[in-house]
């Protein structure tokens, strides 16, 4: 199939950048990864651990700088958006069922991320309005979800964000494939 014009292949020095930073991000969500999972025994006191906690309360390289949860969402993105533009000619040959069913998985992960997203924020809210409330000054790195299995507030947003943002491009881009490609909406 020929490549079509929207979605022509880059040109070389393009398609080297974009494969050293799919590597670079590649290896940046390994390591924070490991770095979470290595130390996620040191978080659990005998209790249910607070899921993301030990992503949130380091910050590297210096003090004060960011959390390996920033680290890992940002590299999240940037791998998929690169991966996305390595292959992108390669997955607007799929079947239009493929890529319908692609679309509405990604609408629906969108979706799901979205309300996640606008959850954590009113937990945000209410905890930092009860300690502001109570004369505590409040710090956003402890918070945790309620729940049987909490999730640090920081983490999980950064989480969910990261989620929206790769769901909305897919459905972007889906659709950008749909219109140069001249399929219909529907089957």
């Amino acid at each position: 199939m020929e490549q079509m014009d929207e979605l022509r292949r880059p040109d070389a020095k393009t398609q080297l950048m974009y494969k050293v930073v799919f590597g670079a991000s590649g290896f940046i969500i390994f390591a924070t990864l490991a770095y979470g999972i290595g130390t996620s025994a040191l978080y659990a006191s005998g209790s249910i651990p607070v899921i993301g906690q030990n992503m949130v309360n380091v910050s590297w390289p210096l003090p004060y700088f960011t959390q390996p949860v920033t680290y890992l969402s940002i590299a999240a993105v940037t791998f998929f958006y690169t991966g996305l533009r390595l292959w992108q000619n390669k997955l607007a040959q799929w079947s239009h069922l493929a890529l319908a069913s692609l679309q509405l998985v990604a609408i629906v992960v969108a979706f799901g991320a979205a309300y996640a997203l606008m959850y954590n924020f009113m937990l945000w809210g209410s905890y930092f309005s009860i300690q502001l409330l109570s004369s505590v000054v409040p710090n956003p790195n402890v918070l945790a979800s309620p729940g049987s299995t909490p999730w640090n507030l920081v983490f999980a947003t950064k989480v969910y964000m990261s989620m929206l943002v790769i769901s909305g491009y897919m459905v972007y881009f889906l659709r950008k494939v749909h219109q140069v490609r001249g399929l219909p909406d529907t089957l």
